[in-house]
């Protein structure tokens, strides 16, 4: 006969189960066979997990290996709600009493590494990082986190050993080839950086994390037209990338190519991107192409914002004088100068001698042109 049980998952609910009484058999036909206490156990843990109610998770997964102590599956479950719950140490004891009941040793493993990380005990972290190497050399999961955590730590060797690894079973992977180049980037070595940057987008040509890292190392380095190069390429797959157009623009502000970075500075400003530090340039744009309404329409925007004010004054100071008013312009050189913000409020000091010079000259001309 069917004997029902009512099995308590927490919080005051239970749920009622039926469990097959001695000398049960299951029915015939591919029907399911009823589940054991130990079973019903186990799945309210796994549904208490999912719900996020740990603690009760963790005590229903201790009566369960308290039950029936050679139970595998209650010692991992009991190892996971216990590292849910931040006891990271009582978690790894769990996890060596599941291997002792033959447990596979790779996920054991992996599960206490995460606790030793989280322990901050890096010789454990490294051991069980280890002992999974010591039966599956290639594990490329393994390898690929032994890795990464080296790198955090800034055991450098260490991190491209287990990299290298990685590479030599899968040549193309690019999260490898990818934390080779962060690896020489930490230690210095830009001219590796390139080199792994480029091997990767040898093999995805179009990947634009690499794309973007690469253009931003030849944009530091001053080389604009070949950082120009990979942005228009992240462009080609991703036209609404407002960052792209931010480095193409000062990229070819830098060039001296007005027009161009005018163009790309705009496209950010369409998009409501990033416009830090931008308003300077622009506005130096417009005003070098003799666009004065729109030169007026961003150093305003950007003083608005307060960014870059200094050099706005300056630019501002720069379109009165080329309307000879150098009364109006000395007092945007002043307003920059007192800003203090180097090196345009130096360059305004300089103007506001300029202004002068350039008024006593008008002012002779005329005088000259009276005469006659």
């Amino acid at each position: 006969m069917l004997k029902r049980i009512l099995v308590c998952i927490g919080l005051g609910t239970c749920v009622m189960s039926g469990i097959a009484s001695a000398g049960e058999t299951p029915t015939a036909g591919g029907q399911p066979a009823f589940a054991t206490e130990i079973d019903v156990k186990l799945s309210t843990v796994r549904s208490l997990i999912e719900a996020k109610e740990y603690e009760s998770a963790e005590k229903i997964a201790e009566e369960v290996v308290g039950d029936s102590p050679g139970t595998l599956d209650g010692w991992m479950m009991l190892g996971y709600t216990r590292t849910l719950n931040g006891k990271y140490e009582l978690s790894n004891d769990a996890y060596d009493k599941a291997l002792a009941y033959g447990a596979d040793p790779k996920e054991v493993y992996t599960h206490k590494a995460y606790n030793c990380r989280r322990l901050g005990d890096p010789e454990r972290t490294r051991e069980c990082y280890h002992a999974i190497l010591n039966v599956d050399e290639n594990n490329l999961d393994v390898l690929t986190q032994l890795g990464a955590y080296e790198l955090q730590n800034e055991n450098f060797d260490d991190a491209a050993e287990c990299f290298s690894a990685v590479l030599q079973v899968t040549p193309g992977d690019i999260e490898a080839i990818d934390a080779m180049a962060r690896v020489e980037e930490k230690r210095g070595n830009a001219a590796q950086v390139k080199y792994w940057l480029e091997k990767g987008l040898s093999y995805n040509p179009h990947d634009e994390k690499l794309l973007k890292r690469i253009a931003l190392i030849y944009l530091n380095e001053q080389n604009y037209t070949i950082a120009i190069h990979y942005l228009d390429q992240v462009l080609e797959n991703s036209p609404d990338d407002a960052g792209a157009y931010r480095n193409r623009g000062i990229a070819f502000y830098q060039r001296g190519d007005r027009k161009k970075a005018a163009e790309s500075f705009e496209k950010v400003r369409e998009m409501g991107g990033k416009m830090e530090g931008l308003y300077g340039p622009l506005a130096d744009c417009y005003r070098s192409a003799s666009r004065r309404d729109q030169a007026l329409e961003v150093i305003k925007e950007g003083i608005d914002a307060g960014s870059q004010q200094a050099w706005l004054y300056s630019v501002w100071g720069k379109l009165l004088e080329d309307q000879k008013n150098y009364d109006a312009a000395i007092a945007k050189f002043n307003k920059a100068v007192g800003l203090a913000d180097e090196p345009w409020s130096g360059y305004a000091r300089k103007q506001i001698a300029r202004q002068a010079q350039l008024k006593k000259r008008e002012a002779m001309i005329a005088a000259q042109g009276g005469m006659e």
